[in-house]
């Protein structure tokens, strides 16, 4: 089941226009995933039943959303970035560049983007009308910097 869903990601990506440039083992992905946490969400944790996301929408995390969050993640470099699937159903994560940022909305499921230093996030939900949330490592009161 893992596999075709990875294949499906992947195959959804290429078409919008995003190069895979490396896919990262399970132990590799659980650091980064990880380090997003550290980064966006310390502190927080999921319910039961929660999803990673619930950061933003449980007001742990200092985001903007919509429009506003669409404009600042296109502000993005597009030469490099991470793209997380949900982590309930894809044990991976991809490295990937494109000519723009990807708009990854009409995957309609749980994508977390950042770039390789967590300096921003972006967060697609799979609920209409929630979302996407942008949010910056300066922007958390509780980051101090490594």
């Amino acid at each position: 089941m893992m596999r075709k869903i990875s294949e499906d990601f992947q195959e959804f990506l290429a078409s919008e226009s995003v190069e895979i440039v490396e896919q990262f083992d399970t132990k590799t992905t659980g650091e980064l995933r990880r380090e997003w946490w550290n980064t966006f969400a310390l502190g927080y944790r999921v319910p039961p039943g929660g999803l990673f996301w619930h950061v933003f929408t449980y007001q742990h995390s200092i985001y903007t959303q919509g429009k506003s969050a669409l404009r600042l993640y296109n502000e993005e470099s597009p030469a490099g970035f991470i793209v997380f699937p949900n982590p309930r159903c894809d044990s991976t994560c991809y490295y990937c560049k494109a000519e723009k940022m990807p708009d990854l909305r009409e995957y309609r499921d749980d994508l977390f983007v950042c770039n390789r230093d967590f300096d921003w996030t972006m967060v697609y939900t799979h609920e209409a009308g929630l979302g996407p949330f942008y949010s910056r490592k300066e922007w958390q009161t509780w980051y101090l910097g490594s």
